[in-house]
């Protein structure tokens, strides 16, 4: 299908605000990276640096490294991403760091603004998450890549169930908490699938630990707690288990973070659905993951968001955006999480009472389908 038909399925209007919101994106995620030096991505480039350093300088592949020889990259670690990561990293090797941080930014940029328009991501929703998106990627964040990831996955989760629960197990082994969403598929009982995603996750992280050394998943699994407690209370750290914390600090976060996903799982099992879907469980994902950071909810727009749920996660990013210009009086504008809580809260709500669907669209973009009235359309 061409460029051109896919620009013409939809209301020119809808295409042209959308990427406008998308080049505002860009320009806002540009600004904001002069003001943070040293981003999130400067962990994986230097542990994708680390697995460079690995080979003698006399060898022929380091001459393919940009990776400073200055810098000794191996003292970075532990590393706090699941060592996957590091392997979709270890192209950014061939780049300097401050052309590494360029790359990565226009690959996410791309990634986001391509998901949006392919899927048809309603303007209003686009509008009402954009933030998060910026924050993703100025921040040099794998959110903006998992969101169009997580997006393939589910809009093949009907047809191509096994297709889409092997991307889900690929994300998971990128980052944890898109394999909770695995969870609908044991809510369902189609166990093939469910297999399929495990197995998936399961031989990405073994290629990993071939290729990065053996005792590097063993060496991640045993940081991964005492990171989570590290950062459980931060101001920062959007979830429940953030919450939790003060409440009872003497409990594990990641024990905290299970036994709430249980719960959350176990109340929308008692009541009869129509169907289970990963789409359910993503609302529940993000209020429980350990550490759940504001470039997260990113994801939020791929669920069909009410005009409240768009108003609120509005508000609270804007108040997040003004925390980090300065402009906010409250540090770190942790007060702003508020509305983005009430929204996830809400949608998981509306999950739990009723089993609504919350795709935002039947056909990705290009494709012949009737628009239903949705509540979050323009």
């Amino acid at each position: 299908m061409s460029v051109v038909q896919s620009f013409r399925s939809e209301p020119l209007l809808h295409t042209a605000l959308r990427l406008m919101i998308g080049g505002c994106v860009l320009l806002c995620g540009m600004l904001l990276a002069q003001r943070l030096p040293n981003p999130d991505l400067f962990g994986d480039y230097a542990a994708a640096c680390a697995w460079w350093q690995r080979f003698s300088e006399h060898s022929w592949i380091v001459v393919l490294s940009q990776c400073s020889s200055d810098i000794d990259y191996r003292a970075f670690g532990p590393h706090a991403h699941p060592p996957f990561s590091t392997i979709v990293f270890l192209f950014l090797g061939f780049f300097s760091w401050p052309d590494a941080r360029w790359v990565w930014f226009v690959i996410s940029g791309a990634c986001l603004i391509g998901a949006w328009h392919y899927y048809r991501v309603p303007v209003s929703v686009c509008a009402a998450t954009a933030l998060f998106g910026v924050f993703g990627l100025y921040r040099g964040t794998m959110e903006p890549f998992l969101f169009t990831l997580m997006m393939i996955a589910l809009s093949q989760e009907d047809k191509r169930p096994i297709l889409s629960a092997a991307l889900i197990g690929l994300a998971a082994a990128i980052k944890v908490y898109p394999g909770l969403l695995l969870a609908a598929l044991l809510i369902a009982r189609r166990f093939e699938a469910l297999l399929a995603g495990i197995a998936i996750g399961g031989f990405a992280t073994v290629i990993s630990e071939l290729a990065l050394g053996f005792g590097t998943v063993q060496a991640w699994i045993f940081h991964t707690p005492s990171n989570a407690l590290t950062w459980q209370t931060n101001p920062d750290n959007l979830s429940l288990v953030r919450i939790a914390g003060h409440v009872a600090p003497h409990l594990s976060p990641l024990v905290t973070a299970l036994a709430l996903l249980a719960l959350a799982i176990a109340l929308l099992i008692a009541v009869p659905h129509r169907k289970a879907a990963m789409r359910m469980i993503l609302p529940t994902a993000l209020l429980v993951t350990p550490l759940v950071w504001s470039h997260y909810v990113i994801h939020a727009g791929m669920l069909r968001l009410t005009r409240l749920e768009q108003a609120l996660l509005l508000a609270g990013s804007g108040l997040i955006f003004l925390g980090i210009l300065g402009v906010f009086p409250v540090q770190n504008a942790a007060v702003a999480y508020g509305p983005v809580l009430t929204a996830l809260a809400l949608l998981w709500y509306r999950t739990w009472r009723s089993g609504v669907d919350l795709s935002t669209q039947a056909t990705p973009s290009g494709a012949a389908h009737d628009e239903p009235a949705l509540p979050n359309s323009l």
